[in-house]
């Protein structure tokens, strides 16, 4: 297990610290032997996620709302198919998440772990749910609050399976931890999504490396900020 691990105890004091360099550099390092195993569960990921989404858009297809011109029926359209996708996309969009945090920590990486969360699908798909309902908000009355928001939730499904936290208990550790670096944590992210529109831009070729490099990068905050308790939660 790597040495610089945090505590839910100093993480909603603040008592931790990195700069968005550090997050990256080691991101980058971690990325040798890694980048096979984690793109082949994207794929999977993909693949899965695009399966579930284009059988319910034959239900509930938002194209002719567009056409029509109606973009605001068509949003809600769209809204309706990713919440009704959700049960079979956040589980494993999590379990991809949690491979990065995996080579974060030392720990070997097994493509087939994606699935291991399903046993949580409703408790994770309540609290996307619940996350993505207080950002919408923010983003509606004054932009920065759901910006704000964006952020400081984004260690909250993880929290859930690696602390064994309750919906509401997870997103308030996550806000209040991430509160108090929240430029730090959020200049992280910006450099993280700077970097991977700069690998597409060559026929995407560079995602195969940055994607990857993301994955860990959150993997390795996460680590600092709350600490990494075992490589299955859901088992152990």
């Amino acid at each position: 297990m790597v040495q610089d691990q945090g505590s839910l105890e100093k993480a909603v004091k603040g008592d931790y610290d990195f700069s968005i360099g550090d997050i990256i550099a080691e991101a980058w390092e971690r990325v040798k032997g890694a980048k096979l195993k984690i793109i082949g569960a994207m794929v999977i990921y993909i693949v899965i996620a695009s399966l579930a989404t284009g059988i319910i858009s034959f239900f509930f297809d938002a194209k002719p709302f567009y056409d029509a011109g109606e973009t605001a029926k068509g949003f809600l359209t769209d809204m309706l198919i990713s919440w009704l996708a959700s049960p079979v996309t956040v589980p494993l969009a999590l379990g991809l998440l949690l491979l990065g945090y995996s080579r974060a920590n030392n720990e070997e990486l097994r493509i087939d772990s994606i699935f291991n969360y399903y046993v949580l699908v409703w408790p994770l798909v309540f609290a996307t749910l619940l996350v993505s309902f207080f950002s919408y908000v923010g983003f509606v009355l004054l932009v920065l609050p759901g910006i704000y928001l964006s952020v400081a939730y984004n260690f909250t499904l993880p929290l859930m399976v690696d602390k064994k936290l309750g919906i509401w208990g997870a997103m308030e550790v996550s806000r209040q931890a991430v509160t108090k670096h929240w430029f730090t944590v959020f200049g992280v992210y910006i450099a993280l999504a700077f970097l991977l529109i700069l690998s597409a831009i060559p026929f995407g070729i560079g995602l195969i490396w940055t994607v990857p490099l993301v994955l860990i990068a959150h993997g390795i905050m996460y680590r600092k900020i709350f600490g990494w308790k075992v490589h299955d939660p859901i088992n152990s």
